[in-house]
């Protein structure tokens, strides 16, 4: 019904064409499988290990996508139908990668524990895609139309909730305590929170320490998935295209989302860990929640730096060499954040082995134990 709109208007062919088949595909595919999942559980019918062996073969994707995705946007008159597949590759193989990685490192890691299922890892990627970006969008919302309706009304000129058009008459020092609260403190605050918070739902599963990271990644990969998308859909807007040096630019949105793919698992990694130090009172893991808070807020503040001139208030700076320092630590906390990535799972470890081993005896032996299974006693 959407598509003969475009008039015969490029442009505005490709965006309604990328916005209807990309939801379409996006909405269905995560609606659809928490619907299989959730009638397979109601129905009693277990769900099959997850077997997903090498996920990072799916990393090749990306490339190719960004390119025929950059050279559609950039001829947006030819095959336009193909623009929602490249666009989707963007946005779903950073996260599968991620969350399919972490996966798999840590069930070698911890051979004992319950095995990863389809169902589990299909049920917290979509809480992090849908659940938890709804909750965040809505507080964050909120915070961004009170706030900045309080500080127009106070410091401001014009109707305290014309946001969109009279942010821009704050002085410069509260345009910027507005924006940097935005998205270095509220946004970090409130969606490590949600993310994290898949742990608590997930209690009847009594996971250890490395299964609730594993699970807050899933969350935070989910989330990155669904927020990429939303964001892709606005940035080919007719708008957006017309303006040339965002219409040449796409593919670096395409590589940056890549990035915030493993800041947003990390950091909900993180927050989870912070969770289950809450439920099990587990101080040592404490400091998980302010830690993927940090990695958040500090990737959206290097972001901010790279382009605060085009945020909210439009007071941040526009300076090249604040443009390379962002850039460069942008680049510097993606590689932190893709090592501890693939260090955390091979190195944190479940309490204690799934039950079903202890009940039938499969528990690894002891050091030092004798053939027999008994210790050895004591010397001579």
């Amino acid at each position: 019904m959407a598509l003969p709109w475009a008039d015969d208007d490029p442009e505005y062919e490709l965006f309604l064409i990328n916005f209807v088949i990309g939801t379409a595909a996006v909405y269905m595919a995560l609606g659809g499988v928490l619907v299989f999942q959730a009638a397979s559980a109601l129905g009693g019918t277990g769900s099959s290990a997850f077997r997903l062996r090498r996920p990072w073969l799916l990393a090749p994707l990306l490339p190719a996508a960004v390119w025929l995705g950059q050279w559609l946007v950039n001829h947006p008159e030819r095959l336009p139908w193909l623009f929602p597949l490249a666009n989707l590759a963007v946005v779903s193989v950073p996260s599968i990668v991620i969350a399919g990685v972490v996966a798999v490192r840590y069930a070698r890691s911890n051979p004992l524990s319950w095995p990863v299922s389809w169902r589990e890892w299909s049920s917290g990627f979509i809480y992090g895609a849908v659940g938890a970006t709804t909750m965040g969008a809505l507080i964050n919302t909120l915070y961004l139309v009170f706030m900045g309706a309080f500080l127009i009304d106070r410091f401001g000129q014009g109707d305290a909730f014309d946001i969109s058009d009279n942010l821009q008459t704050l002085p410069r020092g509260w345009g910027l305590f507005f924006d940097l609260t935005v998205l270095s403190v509220v946004a970090p605050l409130n969606e490590e929170f949600w993310k994290g918070a898949l742990v608590a739902l997930f209690f009847y599963r009594r996971g250890g320490a490395a299964r609730c990271f594993l699970w807050g990644t899933l969350a935070g990969a989910g989330f990155n998935l669904l927020e990429t998308f939303d964001n892709s859909i606005a940035l080919v807007s007719p708008e957006q295209l017309a303006d040339q040096t965002m219409g040449n630019q796409w593919w670096l949105f395409a590589i940056a989302r890549t990035g915030t793919g493993a800041i947003h698992a990390l950091a909900s990694g993180l927050s989870a860990l912070g969770f289950y130090a809450l439920l099990r009172r587990d101080a040592r893991y404490l400091v998980g929640y302010p830690l993927g808070v940090l990695v958040h807020g500090s990737w959206n503040f290097l972001t901010y730096a790279l382009g605060g001139d085009r945020f909210f208030s439009m007071a941040g700076p526009d300076s090249a060499a604040l443009d390379i320092l962002s850039i460069a630590g942008m680049v510097a906390l993606f590689a932190a954040c893709a090592t501890l990535l693939w260090a955390l799972p091979g190195r944190l470890r479940d309490e204690r082995p799934a039950p079903i081993y202890a009940a039938l005896g499969m528990l690894p032996a002891l050091p030092g134990a004798r053939p027999g299974g008994e210790a050895p006693g004591p010397a001579g």
